[in-house]
């Protein structure tokens, strides 16, 4: 994500066996086997990477592939090095969207020079990741989140985003069409810790308006979304997105794909009159 264009595509959702398809409300017993219905559930909380979208490949695979296409051969271990060496020539990134920006393109400059790349190819380089990076790793939404997150906003829910990702987080929402039924998205490097710090998903909650046992938090990773959720008393869901699901601990639900979240809160995303009634889904 190193222009103010994001590329965008849907990815089809990972469901792992047959009759699951990218639109399906999955509800057999097969994928839901630890599932119960959560009751009096007020707010629905998202992670962004691994659940309601992505990047393929990430952006270091992404920027070691087009260095090495251009003559410039970089792996992962020098990537990881150089990485962290032009984040150690640079004062720490700002929390400010447009600032932070700035503060990336001085990074790419940074991370390139310690690649490699000689001082004065380093212009011309810059332009060249700028323009075309965005074809060597994509962001991407998966095939049903828009369509979750508009179902949940007509329902009634307040819906909210927890993510360990950089300011430009507005910008990737909007790009992805997730703006407009978001009512706050809140990005670690902007608020200043990351998940799975409790204090990260308590500012969640106090956005919400909501207390933890009326609130539910999906994301794919147990260390940082579920275990997070769990200590501020958060029903956490995990987002698999593969078969057979893992086991998980009790007090915690795990999903093939975020449309079973319509069947553990209750609600039916064709049942369009209804979910402008709010009062007639709880």
């Amino acid at each position: 994500m190193e222009s103010n264009h994001i590329c965008v595509r849907t990815q089809p959702a990972e469901t792992g066996h047959a009759g699951c398809d990218d639109f399906s409300i999955c509800t057999s017993s097969i994928c839901g086997a630890n599932r119960k219905m959560l009751k009096g559930v007020r707010a629905v909380l998202f992670d962004f990477g691994g659940t309601l979208g992505n990047d393929e490949p990430a952006y270091a695979q992404g920027f070691t592939h087009l260095l090495t296409a251009m003559g410039y051969p970089v792996d992962m271990a020098l990537y990881r090095i150089a990485s962290r060496d032009a984040e150690a020539a640079l004062p720490p990134p700002p929390r400010d969207a447009e600032a932070y920006l700035t503060w990336r393109a001085h990074y790419r400059r940074e991370l390139l020079r310690f690649c490699g790349v000689p001082r004065r190819e380093l212009p011309k380089m810059e332009d060249a990741v700028a323009k075309r990076l965005r074809y060597f790793t994509t962001l991407f939404a998966y095939a049903e989140s828009r369509f979750v997150l508009r179902s949940l906003k007509w329902a009634g829910f307040t819906v909210g985003m927890i993510s360990n990702i950089s300011p430009l987080l507005p910008m990737v929402n909007k790009e992805l069409g997730f703006e407009e039924y978001l009512d706050f998205a809140i990005a670690s490097e902007t608020f200043g810790c990351e998940k799975p710090d409790p204090r990260i998903f308590e500012e969640g909650l106090r956005l919400a308006g909501v207390p933890a046992e009326k609130a539910v938090y999906v994301g794919d990773s147990p260390e940082a979304d579920v275990a997070g959720a769990l200590s501020v008393g958060m029903h956490p869901v995990l987002i698999a997105r593969r078969y057979p699901l893992p086991e998980v601990a009790e007090g915690v639900t795990a999903i093939l794909n975020l449309t079973q979240l319509f069947d553990l809160l209750g609600i039916d995303p064709w049942d369009e009159p209804t979910l402008q009634t709010p009062s007639l889904t709880r």
